[in-house]
């Protein structure tokens, strides 16, 4: 071999070397195993992590959750507040490489609305008609004004699929076609989710990593031991118990924000439903007044959360004021439990088995226990348990909702008649009147009004027990940067970078 010979062999082996070096994967721990990658039909926080590198929505919000672009670059609303206007970014193509535009915005909100699985029909069911101005410009038109639109197009909603690629349910979540800095590369069940740098995005300069590598692993423990051996860069839901091991170790960075997100128990309340809590509303105040939330925030959480009993945040102006979290009076409940005739009532709590909600569990248990309940615990895996959830199939549920920028898309959808996260059963004729004339009313001191009623009905109704509100906590290598954390929890890798880019 010549000497020639020998440098351009040597060049081609310092070239793959260099470009396996420069090639980096993001490597992020999740909780739970998303359940579908296709956001019509999506249902679960972690599925909302994993869109946010796969699909852009129309908007965004920041970290003061305010309305901001995506691939809307500008919108307007008529006089009487019955069409929104969007202008569309240009030069956006889908994974697919089809182009972005407004028949494809068309044809993304059609499809939510009228897809048999989908879960954005009562999200979108106020607009009724979408326009096409041109191929940049869409107009949504509305019977009524709809005041959560704007947040509603921030979320799931609003993200963007190829039409050409979305004609078959079960086909497109096998293998999704979005618009977001990277695209679907494969998924191993309740293990990982591979996706790779779009070269084709339109902000393609904001995105640091070659690809992203989102591994289930439901043990915080384990997501914590990970970041700190390497093997994680970036891990989801910290447990307040580690942080301490995150702030005291120079390798790593912890990022948080105070969320939206709320755990509540979740109440099966339908006339089919099995149990004591079902038809008994007097059995249902009586296990709220046998729990200490103040007493779960410390046990469970150090202290970090926000004990509550509002599926709202205080940080919310919409918020009630009126309807203060009552103190723990085991002496009230067993009173309660006596009045209703129920000796001895017997509940069971279905969650999914992650060492968070298992510890909550069982703080309730306890405490219900000495109230008169006896309380059964069923921890599922996370599949099993989200299956049951929306099959209405339990009896009492640790529900965990991430929360939203509105109060209309945790409200309604969770007590309104109809609402896609309304799974135990619930129907309030009157909570729908005030949920509704809440989504008409534009003014922010009306709307306040409006859920200050709402929460007056389903607090006296209880067809859940709201708990605490997550502050979420991310725990990252310090060689990541760019990570910010907005209150609702998501971890957006736009700006994310390893420290030597």
């Amino acid at each position: 071999m010549t000497v020639s010979m020998k440098l351009t062999v040597l060049a081609g082996l310092m070239a793959i070397s260099m470009a396996s070096a420069s090639a980096q994967t993001l490597r992020v721990g999740l909780q739970d195993d998303p359940d579908t990658m296709d956001p019509a039909t999506g249902g679960t926080y972690s599925g909302r992590i994993v869109f946010d590198a796969l699909c852009d929505k129309l908007l965004d919000i920041n970290e003061k959750l305010e309305i901001v672009p995506q691939l809307a670059t500008a919108w307007s609303w008529n006089d009487s507040n019955t069409e929104l206007t969007l202008k569309l970014r240009e030069g956006v193509t889908f994974h697919d490489g089809k182009p972005f535009d407004a028949e494809a915005v068309k044809a993304n909100i059609e499809r939510m609305q009228t897809l048999k699985e989908s879960k954005r029909r009562s999200e979108l069911s106020p607009i009724k008609q979408v326009e096409v101005v041109d191929p940049m410009t869409v107009v949504l038109k509305l019977e009524t004004p709809f005041a959560p639109l704007l947040s509603v197009l921030t979320d799931r909603a609003g993200m963007m699929v190829s039409p050409s690629a979305a004609t078959s349910t079960d086909e497109f979540a096998a293998n999704p076609v979005c618009s977001g800095p990277y695209q679907f590369e494969s998924r191993s069940a309740r293990d990982k989710i591979s996706l790779k740098k779009y070269p084709g995005y339109w902000n393609a300069g904001e995105i640091g990593y070659d690809a992203i590598e989102y591994q289930v692993i439901p043990d915080s423990t384990v997501r914590l031991s990970r970041i700190q051996a390497g093997d994680l860069d970036v891990a989801e839901r910290i447990a307040p118990t580690d942080l301490e091991a995150i702030r005291s170790n120079s390798d790593l960075a912890l990022y948080t924000s105070a969320g939206l997100a709320v755990s509540h128990l979740f109440i099966n309340v339908r006339p089919e439903a099995k149990g004591v809590l079902a038809d008994k509303p007097e059995l249902r105040k009586a296990l709220e007044l046998s729990l200490d939330r103040n007493a779960i925030n410390k046990v469970a959480f150090n202290g970090e959360f926000t004990a509550d009993n509002q599926m709202i945040p205080p940080s919310s102006v919409y918020h009630s004021t009126r309807h203060p979290m009552p103190e723990r009076d085991v002496d009230a409940a067993r009173k309660l439990i006596e009045d209703s005739g129920v000796s001895n009532p017997t509940i069971e709590i279905t969650y999914e088995n992650s060492l968070t909600d298992g510890r909550v569990a069982q703080i309730i248990q306890s405490m219900a226990q000495e109230a008169g309940f006896t309380v059964n615990l069923l921890p599922l895996e996370t599949s099993s348990a989200i299956e049951r959830y929306l099959a209405g199939n339990f009896e009492l549920y640790i529900g965990n909702w991430s929360g939203r920028a509105d109060p209309d898309p945790t409200l309604y959808t969770f007590f309104g008649t109809g609402g896609s996260q309304n799974l135990n059963g619930y129907s309030s004729p009157k909570l729908d009147e005030v949920l509704i004339a809440a989504r008409k009313e534009l003014d922010t001191d009306a709307r306040k009004a409006l859920y200050e009623q709402a929460a007056g009905i389903y607090l006296n109704d209880r067809p859940t027990i709201p708990l605490y509100h997550p502050t979420w906590f991310y725990g990252a290598r310090a060689s990541v940067k760019g990570i910010s954390i907005y209150p609702d929890g998501i971890l957006r890798v736009t700006g994310v970078k390893p420290a030597s880019n």
